[in-house]
């Protein structure tokens, strides 16, 4: 067995990556996921052989440019925690192919094969085999034929946040277009891989933003309402994971029209689950909280290009009240989510206009830099009530860093691609996670603790969420 504590040492870890390795250490949290899914283009290009040996390749220069893939963090349930760096990495070991039983999820519907996959792995941690393996791994749902392929990125919420995945899928496209153009046809030598003694590890989020603490918060949201936010905490945890897909005509009439009222999509979407879960809790229900993650890349002290391609944990949060009374319309037949959306933006705009005196805005998670031992606060959450009903994480739109040119004579193509993550012990009851593919489709898949919520709640929510976009289908 490896002995950890001989391993280079490479930093410590943050104060928000300090929070991932608690959770993992628990076993409230085990990690996150961003699959793609890739076509070969309907070229004359010849047909792909090696379809394994060509993804170790593209997989391996990823690896190489970006340490934080070999980093593995020591000590995570201590105060102390650092990221130590493997000497090497077995593709062989870390990435793994599955052949699909059935087609895949197309343009719209879903992909239950692909979300059963997805179940299992978010239910599967890194403490397997510690020392020896990094705390991601490659997840391959071949499609016969050989020319198709869904690839989830499966990894520690402290190595990379929602954005990471889509950074590791646009350098894994584009390593995949250069493998696919080589000359070379044996990718044999590619299988373990080495740190580039040229590549570092970021810094973390304390160090590349000042996480200002707002010293006059605004009022917490009205407490005298009685609110939903599923069962008490508790554990073990067993993650569930369902999800769709819009099509792409129904995506993009419904992004058009956000755009046309000026609200943000994840506004929108926060409204339309919002109204999904007060039509099918009880009437008794007035009010539900909703956490919106909010990327603080724009404000890190790095480049413009590499703060958008870095795979690490760069995030804040802010919350927002539904009250049934303004989400519901007294017409049952009308369903009116714009108020709730644009109560929505409202607040997203009031936490990125509320600047401190260095430009920034003030963050929720500039409160983990006073907490001596994480562990401590989140055992003893235990047993109590949760703080939240809902998440809506939305990390956008994937597009590839290609020229229209380029574009069109890529071998690859990225079709459907889907965030997802697991449930996380002391989070809210439902997370709900957006993510829009390179033809333009819109994916939601859902989260939750078993035991937490009843699987007919989620399967209600679902099915309301996605009746609301049957009007954009023409």
């Amino acid at each position: 067995m490896t002995d950890i504590h001989q391993l280079e040492k490479l930093r410590p870890l943050g104060a928000l990556e300090q929070v991932s390795a608690s959770c993992h250490h628990l076993g409230f949290f085990s990690n996150v996921g961003l699959s793609a899914q890739y076509k070969r283009s309907e070229s004359p290009s010849p047909a792909v052989t090696d379809l394994r040996g060509l993804i170790h390749a593209a997989a391996g220069d990823v690896v190489r440019k970006h340490r934080i893939l070999f980093a593995i963090p020591v000590n995570e349930g201590a105060p102390n925690p650092y990221f130590a760096c493997l000497p090497s990495i077995d593709l062989s070991r870390t990435i793994t192919f599955i052949n699909r039983s059935q087609p895949s999820a197309g343009t719209e519907g879903d992909d239950k094969e692909l979300d059963a996959v997805l179940e299992d792995q978010h239910n599967t941690d890194f403490k397997a085999d510690y020392g020896t393996l990094p705390f991601w791994r490659l997840v391959i749902l071949q499609s016969s034929g050989g020319n198709e392929f869904t690839a989830s990125f499966i990894y520690h919420h402290a190595i990379g946040d929602g954005v990471s995945g889509l950074a590791f899928h646009n350098a894994f496209r584009t390593a995949l277009e250069a493998a696919s153009a080589s000359s070379l046809p044996d990718y044999e030598t590619e299988n373990i891989i080495m740190p580039d003694g040229n590549t570092s590890v970021l810094p973390p989020l304390d160090e590349l933003h000042p996480l200002p603490i707002n010293p006059t918060p605004p009022p917490p949201p009205t407490t005298n309402l009685k609110e939903w936010t599923g069962s008490t905490i508790h554990v073990p945890c067993k993650s569930r994971w369902a999800s769709f897909y819009l099509s792409p005509s129904a995506s993009k009439a419904f992004v058009q029209e956000c755009k046309e009222r000026k609200l943000s999509v994840t506004s929108a979407l926060s409204s339309i689950i919002a109204t999904v879960l007060f039509r099918n809790l009880p009437s008794t229900v007035e009010a539900l909280t909703c956490i919106i993650p909010v990327s603080l890349r724009p404000w890190l002290k790095l480049s413009r290009e590499v703060a958008h391609n870095a795979i690490g944990t760069y995030f804040d949060a802010t919350r927002v009240q539904f009250t049934r009374a303004d989400q519901t319309s007294r017409d049952s037949s009308v369903v009116d989510v714009w108020s709730g959306a644009q109560h929505v933006s409202n607040s997203i705009n009031d936490y990125l206009g509320n600047v401190s005196p260095s430009g920034e805005p003030y963050t929720s998670v500039a409160v983990f830099n006073t907490i001596p031992d994480v562990s401590v606060v989140f055992n003893s959450l235990l047993g109590k009530p949760r703080d939240a009903a809902f998440e809506v994480t939305n990390v956008g739109l994937f597009s590839p860093a290609t020229t229209s040119q380029t574009a069109e004579d890529a071998r690859w193509q990225v079709g459907n691609v889907l965030l997802s993550r697991s449930s996380a012990v002391p989070g809210a009851a439902v997370t709900a996670s957006v993510v829009t593919g390179g033809n333009g489709v819109m994916a939601l898949g859902f989260s939750w603790q078993e035991g937490v919520v009843e699987n007919g709640l989620i399967d209600n929510v679902r099915q309301g969420v996605r009746k609301y976009f049957e009007k954009y289908q023409y």
